[in-house]
C-alpha cells in the first residue's frame, strides 16, 4: 500500500473522489481496487486477439460474472489538461481493468493475470494502469509499465493506431515482457495465463498441494483452454474484417470457441465484445444479445454520444 500511494498519488486521489461522490467508503473501494494484487487468486476473464500486417486490428471479450450483465459501462474522461479517455468500466473501480481507448491513438483490452506470488515492491495494477492511460504512443506505454512495477498484473493488447504497431505486453510481478507482432506472424492473442515471462508467477505449481491450489488450477487450465483454441487459429491470407473478429469471438463456447455464456461449470459470460479496426479507424461494440453499434475511433474516445447511438 506504501509503494501505491508514494508512486500513485493522483489516481489515490480519484479513487477518493470516487468515493466521496458515491457514498461508499475510500478503504472498501481501495480494498475492492487491490484485490488483484495480494495474491488470492479470484478469477479469469477476458480474451483478447490483434492483428497486424497491411491493417490493424485489436478485439477484445469483456467476460464477467452475470450480475455484471447490465452494470458495465462506457465512459469517457475528458479532463483538463489530458488526454480523453473512453473506457468500459465496473462501477467502484478506476476506469482501467478492461478496455480503453485514448486521444492519442492508443486502445488496449486488459487480460487479469491471477498471481499467486505478487510483486513485493509493486504498486497497484489499477493505478498503474490508471496513469498508462496518458501514454502517447505505444513505445511510452511499454516504458511506463516497466518504470512503474506493479504487484498484481495484466496481460495488456495494445494497438497504436498512429504506427499501427500492435503488441502484447505482460506486466505482472514486477517484471514486464514485450511481444510485438510482425510480417510473419500477424495474429496475436492472450487469454488469463502468462505466455512470455519465465518462471510464470501465476504458476498453481507455486500453491502447492491445497485446496486453494486446487481452485486455481481450474481456472487456470480454463485460460489455457481458450488460448489453444486461439493459438489454432490459421490466419487468414487476406487482411481480416471486422466480422472476421467478431466470428472469432462469439461463435462458440469451449471446446470450440471462447465465448462464454455461464453455463455449465464456467461462472462467467461475455459482457461485451470491443473491435478496434485501427487502420480504417473505427471500433465496434457488441453486447451478449448479438446488438452491435460502429462508429468512428476518434467520436468513441471524445465521448461523441450522437454518434455512439
Amino acid at each position: 500500500m506504501e509503494t501505491t500511494r508514494r508512486r500513485c498519488g493522483t489516481q489515490l486521489a480519484e479513487l477518493a473522489a470516487l468515493a466521496d461522490g458515491s457514498g461508499v467508503g475510500f478503504e472498501d473501494l481501495l480494498l475492492l481496487n487491490l484485490l488483484g494484487d495480494l495474491g488470492v487468486p479470484d478469477g479469469t476473464g477476458c480474451s483478447n486477439v490483434a492483428w497486424r500486417r497491411e491493417t490493424s486490428f485489436v478485439a477484445h471479450n469483456e467476460d464477467g460474472f452475470p450480475t455484471e450483465d447490465g452494470h458495465l459501462m462506457v465512459i469517457t474522461l475528458n479532463i483538463e489538461g489530458q488526454t480523453p479517455v473512453t473506457a468500459l468500466w465496473y462501477p467502484g473501480f478506476l476506469t482501467a481493468n478492461a478496455f480503453t481507448a485514448t486521444g492519442s491513438g492508443l486502445v488496449w483490452g486488459g487480460t487479469h493475470i491471477p498471481v499467486v506470488r505478487p510483486g513485493l515492491t509493486g504498486a497497484g495494477r489499477h493505478f498503474i494502469a490508471r496513469a498508462l492511460q496518458q501514454a502517447p504512443t505505444l513505445d511510452a506505454a511499454v516504458a511506463h509499465l516497466r518504470a512503474h512495477p506493479t504487484a498484481g498484473g495484466y496481460a495488456c493488447t495494445l494497438g497504436d493506431s498512429t504506427s499501427g504497431r500492435v503488441a502484447v505486453v505482460e506486466a505482472v510481478a514486477g517484471r514486464v515482457a514485450v511481444h510485438e507482432t510482425d510480417a510473419t506472424h500477424p495474429l496475436l492473442w492472450h487469454t488469463n495465463h502468462l505466455r512470455y515471462l519465465p518462471e510464470p508467477p501465476d504458476d498453481p505449481a507455486l500453491l502447492g498441494d491445497s485446496r486453494r491450489a486446487g481452485a486455481h488450477a481450474s481456472r487456470y487450465e480454463e485460460s489455457m483452454a481458450r488460448g489453444r483454441v486461439l493459438a489454432a487459429i490459421t490466419p487468414p491470407q487476406r487482411e481480416p474484417s471486422t466480422a472476421w473478429f467478431v466470428e472469432t469471438l462469439t461463435s462458440e463456447s469451449l471446446p470450440h470457441g471462447v465465448h462464454r455464456t455461464a453455463h455449465g461449470a464456467d461462472q462467467f459470460m461475455t459482457l461485451c465484445t470491443v473491435v478496434a479496426d485501427l487502420s480504417s479507424g473505427t471500433i465496434m461494440l457488441r453486447n451478449p444479445k448479438g446488438n452491435a453499434t460502429q462508429l468512428a475511433l476518434s467520436d468513441f474516445t471524445h465521448g461523441n454520444a450522437a454518434s455512439m447511438g
